[in-house]
C-alpha cells in the first residue's frame, strides 16, 4: 500500500515537473521572439487620406490684410515611408512624407486705404516633411506623437484679386517652410499589414508671386486614415 502511494506521489511529481518545464519552455521563446523581433528595425510605408479643418487667418495684398477672409476646409492625401531602427528599441523613428491638400480663399469687398478690395482663389499646395516619430511599440495597437519640418509648394489658382485700381489674376506660386506636430494610434491586423489613424497641426506663411503680392498665414487642423506596410 506504501509503495502504491508512493509510486503515485512520483508519478504527481513528475507531472508537474512536466508542466513547469513546458511553461518555462513556453515563455523562454516568449522572449527570444520579442528580442528577435526588437534586434532588427522596422521599415515601413503607407498611404492615406486626409481632411483639413481650416483656421481662418485674413489674405493679405500689397501689405495691407482683407478682413472677414474664409478659408473652406479641404480634403487630401498622400504617403509616407519611415524606419524604426533597432538600437532604439524600434520605440524613436524617423519618417518622410508627402500630402496634398486644396482649398479655397475668399475675401469679400471691402475698403482699404487704396480703395475698395477682394480676392479670391484656390490654394493647392503639395508638402513635403521630415518628422521625428516616437511610439510605444506593443504588439497589437501603437500609439505615437511626432515633430517634423519641411516646405511646402504651393499654387494660387484661379485667382481674382482686386486692390484699387490695380488686379492680380491667373496662377500664383510659392515654396515656404513648414512645420507639423501629430499623434496617432496604429492597428497591426497581421505581422506586416496595419492601419492608423492620425490627426495632426500643421502650419506654413504662403507668400506668392504676382503685382499684389499676396500672402496667406495659413493654420489646418488634419485628420487622416490610412493603409500600410512594415517590412
Amino acid at each position: 500500500m506504501l509503495a502504491r502511494r508512493i509510486q503515485i506521489s512520483c508519478l504527481i511529481l513528475s507531472a508537474l515537473c512536466c508542466c513547469i518545464v513546458q511553461s518555462a519552455l513556453a515563455q523562454e521563446s516568449s522572449v527570444v521572439a520579442t528580442e528577435e523581433a526588437t534586434s532588427k528595425e522596422e521599415i515601413y510605408g503607407a498611404v492615406f487620406l486626409l481632411g483639413s479643418l481650416t483656421t481662418n487667418r485674413n489674405l493679405n495684398v500689397g501689405g495691407e490684410e482683407l478682413g472677414a477672409t474664409t478659408v473652406k476646409n479641404g480634403a487630401g492625401g498622400g504617403i509616407k515611408a519611415g524606419i524604426f531602427p533597432a538600437f532604439t528599441n524600434r520605440v524613436l523613428g524617423i519618417q518622410a512624407e508627402m500630402f496634398g491638400l486644396g482649398n479655397e480663399i475668399t475675401a469679400p469687398p471691402s475698403s482699404g486705404s487704396a480703395g475698395m478690395q477682394s480676392g479670391r482663389g484656390t490654394v493647392l499646395s503639395w508638402n513635403t516633411l521630415v518628422s521625428l516619430v516616437m511610439r510605444y511599440p506593443s504588439e497589437r495597437f501603437q500609439p505615437y506623437v511626432g515633430v517634423g519640418a519641411g516646405w511646402s509648394t504651393s499654387l494660387l489658382v484661379g485667382t481674382d484679386i482686386t486692390r484699387g485700381a490695380s488686379s492680380q489674376n491667373g496662377v500664383a506660386q510659392d515654396t515656404s517652410f513648414a512645420y507639423q506636430y501629430f499623434g496617432g494610434l496604429r492597428a497591426n491586423i497581421t505581422q506586416r499589414l496595419f492601419v492608423f489613424g492620425e490627426y495632426k497641426y500643421f502650419a506654413s506663411r504662403y507668400s506668392w508671386s504676382g503685382s499684389l503680392r499676396p500672402s496667406l498665414d495659413f493654420r489646418t487642423q488634419i485628420v487622416a486614415l490610412g493603409i500600410g506596410l512594415s517590412f
